[in-house]
């Protein structure tokens, strides 16, 4: 039974059960998804010992709006349990005041640490690292590494490495905890680490520290300041999480839906990400009604054209989304770089010509089927050019768009959806009524 129902029917015995059964994760997506006070119940229910990693392991937006409804106390005791990073993240969601009663009930160094990680871009490798590592000297012994890793009180849980430092805190080399185990007890730190250390600057963007942790395998990555001091680790948990909230931004932008899911959002937020992509549908469907006044002669003398310019925008369409969409994946992942620019479009208009043409004859056989008498022949030509021309248009406005914006430094996930979709179809449309005139005469 889910835990709502149980806290819906206020069946605590078995609510109790419930939990003891599932693990942290479990309950975190089930708590995801239900308001403040029946999230806060469950909490009450759980030992303290698991709150915290019930509440670290909540989409972050979900568990900033409980710890805001906890008493001041009950928030500054659960965050001073979090991990930091997952602590960072749910703080930086909740409101100023708030924060600032939550951090004075904080010990000093706990808070001034917070408030240092909370003073960096939250999409920036400073704002998804952790500052808790194991550091050495490179002088250190194996056995020496090995007794102090043991002795620690509070190792890190993402302490896969430990990272040799110098005396400046510079970071000179990382040496893997396998390699500590099957190291000779009196080598050196300086003689196991490896110093091609792949490192991230505090101000990087996000998306490129996930971009190397992908690129290069990696559990952790050190993150280090402009003098190479190392200040924290970005663990690959954290990527994951960067990962997917960048490719749910790519597609929402895409969709002209804002850049984050609707219910992360009020709903005033809402309208306004999604009011102006609209807004350019709705200006796109203007200018390509204006133009195609000047076809009314057309559909006159020719109504059975109008039947068809659903097809040959909709094809169009299809195909512009289709091509923006590889390219705009492309360009996030890497795959798209100068040297390909060029064999990418040939390769997108050459597809969009070849699937008009296929389905260009496809749809004008049917169009030749469809009982029109003599205007059978006329109307499979207009139908078979217009839908190879919309899609051959489709195709270059759709592999082109984002490679310009791409250029000029703007985001190319906003060249897809109502953008594209627009501009295809009033130039199909157009190119449609045209190629009428042209190849049958009607308008003229």
């Amino acid at each position: 039974m889910m835990i709502a129902a149980l806290v819906d029917v206020g069946d605590k015995h078995r609510l109790r059960r419930l939990l003891e059964r599932l693990d942290d994760v479990k309950i975190a997506a089930q708590l995801d998804n239900m308001d403040g006070p029946s999230t806060l119940r469950v909490l009450s229910m759980l030992p303290a010992d698991r709150r915290a990693l019930v509440v670290g392991a909540m989409r972050y937006e979900a568990a900033a709006l409980v710890l805001a409804q906890l008493a001041l106390e009950a928030a500054a005791s659960l965050v001073d349990d979090l991990n930091t990073d997952d602590a960072v993240d749910i703080l930086g969601r909740i409101d100023k005041d708030k924060l600032a009663q939550i951090l004075a009930r904080l010990d000093r160094d706990d808070a001034e640490e917070l408030e240092a990680l909370l003073g960096y871009d939250e999409r920036s490798a400073g704002g998804i690292m952790s500052p808790d590592y194991f550091s050495v000297s490179p002088d250190a012994t194996v056995a020496e590494t090995l007794a102090a890793i043991q002795a620690s009180d509070d190792v890190p849980a993402g302490a896969f490495h430990v990272y040799a430092i110098d005396p400046d805190d510079r970071l000179v080399g990382v040496c893997s905890l396998r390699d500590l185990v099957i190291g000779r007890p009196t080598q050196r730190i300086a003689d196991l680490m490896d110093t091609q250390v792949v490192t991230a600057k505090l101000d990087q963007d996000q998306e490129e520290v996930a971009d190397l942790v992908s690129r290069y395998d990696l559990v952790a990555i050190p993150v280090v300041d402009a003098q190479n001091r190392m200040v924290g680790i970005v663990e690959v948990d954290d990527v994951v999480d960067v990962i997917r909230e960048e490719a749910t931004e790519d597609i929402l932008k895409m969709a002209g839906a804002g850049e984050a899911l609707a219910e992360a959002r009020s709903f005033v937020s809402s309208f306004r990400a999604r009011w102006r992509w609209l807004g350019v549908a709705a200006a796109g469907g203007l200018v390509v009604a204006t133009s195609l006044s000047g076809f009314q002669t057309s559909l006159a003398e020719k109504p059975a054209l109008a039947l068809f310019m659903p097809i040959v925008a909709g094809m169009g369409g299809n195909v512009g989304i289709q091509s923006s969409t590889i390219v705009v994946r492309g360009l996030a992942v890497g795959f798209v770089e100068t040297s390909r620019v060029r064999r990418l479009i040939l390769r997108e208009v050459g597809l969009g010509v070849a699937m008009g043409l296929v389905y260009g004859v496809l749809i004008a056989v049917v169009a030749s089927s469809l009982g029109f008498r003599a205007d059978a022949a006329e109307l499979g030509l207009v139908v078979a050019g217009g839908t190879l021309g919309s899609m051959t248009i489709a195709s270059i406005v759709g592999t082109c768009t984002p490679l310009i914006l791409d250029r000029f430094g703007v985001d190319p996930a906003i060249a897809s959806g109502p953008f594209v979709t627009a501009s295809v179809d009033g130039m199909g449309l157009l190119f449609y009524f045209w190629l009428a005139s042209v190849l049958v005469g009607v308008g003229s």
